[in-house]
């Protein structure tokens, strides 16, 4: 009786192990999202940025384009991630989101998808597939 305790304690931690596991890779997936989002975006702005200081200002500091860069890095992840937030509390209040026993399913006819999914991620949860309503 005790060997079959020790097996169904082994097997709850490698169940823990195991989603534990997957809401790490779910969290690094979300975060690659947003630092290639950011990334792009602020070599853009900088870039544009930087032109324009350039043209009306010819002894601007490289500092300043830096600070810029360093700055709209920081808002632009902090807005993705609000964002992400509120479209996942209005996709639930909608009835796009259905939380499973394995995750959470999210419709594939839901406005703003692919932030609710990303919300799902950083929180280390699992979309386990899409449903069709609405």
């Amino acid at each position: 009786m005790d060997e079959r305790v020790a097996l169904d304690t082994a097997d709850r931690n490698r169940g823990a192990a195991t989603v534990a596991r997957r809401g790490t890779v779910g969290r690094k997936r979300a975060l690659t999202k947003i630092v290639v989002i950011v990334v792009l975006a602020n070599q853009i702005l900088t870039t544009a940025f930087a032109f324009v200081a350039q043209r009306n200002h010819p002894d601007v500091a490289l500092g300043l384009t830096t600070l810029f860069s360093f700055a709209l890095c920081t808002v632009l992840s902090v807005w993705i991630r609000s964002d992400a937030k509120y479209a996942y509390r209005a996709a639930c209040d909608a009835g796009y989101v259905e939380t499973l026993r394995s995750g959470v399913r999210v419709a594939r006819r839901c406005p703003r998808r692919w932030l609710v999914v990303l919300y799902v991620e950083l929180q280390g949860g699992a979309v386990v597939a899409s449903c069709v309503r609405r």
